[in-house]
């Protein structure tokens, strides 16, 4: 890094001492990487900022001020000590960030990027009157720049209330100098702030800022926050659910708001018709917590699909169709996982597909409400039960089914069944045979 320029070796080593001090005393001497550097503040062709210094000021914008330091390791001169100082306050070095203005001051006390650079430093420190004496010194001494533009947009900034007038000089600034640096966050924060003062009253107009806030800083949770709520606002439901969920994949909770945008969404989606659609979002809003109060007519609506998919899974049966009839009562009791009959038959379902497992689990289920809630059962639901885990192989499990059974019903309607099949599980035991449908 301490090489002199390519392009302006050798043309440095003719210059003679005294062509330098007299370049000097029309312009500034600026000290750059091992090499005196003459520049005008008039003298507009030259570049206003190195390209070699490309990297750290990538570095800068991505808040990496350790990487900058690093990068600016033996380099001098007026461009490097702004960046540094630039670094500093990123390190959370206020100090340092104010020594190394003083130090480019030193080496050019009227060029714009200075001034722009110490008021947007004074700035962030919330010291907004020295940040505004810095700006109006540096007009009368560069003139007006799209630099100290930055610099007025990043004050306004921190100025309660004035985001719009933040947002417009910034983006005055943008217009004059397309390739000007540290505009990037800046202009992102003046959308989103203009963006959620419009988010109630102009939904259109918040998502069209939030938007250009994400393009601009793609990784902002703030401006990714802020278009999903104008998109809910804007009754873009989906969309906004959408960004919800990226939100929550990194890390953000928002308590019972998508739960409450699927609410929405499906109430809009049975207005327009669209009922399949409705009841998904129904599903996904209880699923995220809301209660049949919450729901509303919602609740009603999955009742009634409940009680449309239990139909559909006893026509099923009748036809022996039990791969239909599981989906069907599985669909059943998504809709209303209260529904006693659905889980019964389902365990039905399963048992004649030779699910025998996921069948006795079912049966244990309704077995545990029942008793519970003080139901009868008008099937053998214990003896089913026994059976199913049998033929999983459970001899235990099925024994114990049994034996619960004739323990809460000694004469009950299927006792007799039930003692009979002790003796076939007893038998095979004894036997050391495995278990055999029956």
């Amino acid at each position: 890094m301490g090489r002199e320029r390519r392009g302006r070796a050798g043309i440095g080593r003719l210059l003679s001492l005294t062509l330098i001090l007299g370049w000097a005393a029309c312009g500034e001497v600026e000290h750059g990487r091992g090499e005196l550097r003459v520049a005008s503040v008039q003298d507009r062709s030259r570049p206003r900022r190195d390209p070699e210094l490309a990297e750290v000021r990538s570095a800068l914008e991505a808040g990496r001020g350790d990487l900058a330091l690093t990068l600016l390791e033996r380099v001098e001169g007026f461009e490097p000590e702004c960046l540094r100082a630039r670094a500093a306050l990123l390190e959370g070095d206020a100090v340092e960030a104010l020594r190394r203005l003083e130090i480019a001051r030193g080496l050019a006390p009227d060029h714009p990027e200075l001034w722009a650079t110490e008021a947007e430093i004074l700035a962030s420190l919330d010291r907004l009157e020295a940040a505004a004496k810095a700006l109006e010194e540096g007009r009368k001494r560069a003139g007006d720049d799209p630099a100290l533009e930055r610099a007025l947009g990043v004050i306004q900034l921190r100025n309660q209330g004035h985001a719009r007038e933040a947002l417009q000089a910034l983006e005055r600034a943008r217009a004059r100098d397309p390739e000007l640096p540290f505009l990037r966050w800046p202009l992102s924060e003046a959308h989103r702030l203009v963006g959620r003062s419009l988010c109630s009253e102009a939904p259109g107009e918040a998502l069209a800022h939030a938007r250009a806030a994400c393009a601009l800083e793609p990784g902002s949770l703030e401006a990714l926050e802020l278009e999903a709520e104008a998109l809910a606002a804007n009754l873009q439901f989906e969309e906004a659910l959408v960004r919800y969920g990226e939100l929550a994949a990194r890390g953000r909770d928002y308590g019972e708001t998508p739960a409450l945008l699927h609410q929405r969404c499906a109430t809009r989606l049975l207005l327009e018709h669209e009922r399949a659609g409705a009841v998904e979002h129904y599903l996904q809003a209880r699923a995220l917590g809301l209660d049949d109060e919450g729901l509303g007519f919602g609740s009603a609506v999955l009742l009634e699909e409940a009680r449309l998919a239990r139909e559909r899974g006893s026509a099923d049966i009748e036809a022996e169709d039990w791969a239909a009839a599981e989906r069907e009562f599985a669909r059943a009791m998504e809709l209303d996982p209260r529904d006693f009959v659905a889980e019964n038959h389902l365990a039905v379902a399963r048992f004649q597909r030779g699910d025998y497992r996921a069948a006795a689990e079912g049966w244990e289920r309704v077995l545990v409400r029942a008793s519970a809630e003080e139901l009868l059962l008008p099937d053998p639901v214990a003896l089913n039960l026994a059976r199913a885990w049998r033929l999983a192989g459970e001899r235990e499990r099925a024994r114990g089914a049994l034996a619960g059974y004739l323990d809460r019903e000694p004469e009950g309607e299927w006792s007799a069944s039930a003692r009979e099949l002790l003796e076939v599980l007893e038998a095979e035991e004894l036997a050391g045979k495995p278990p055999a449908p029956r």
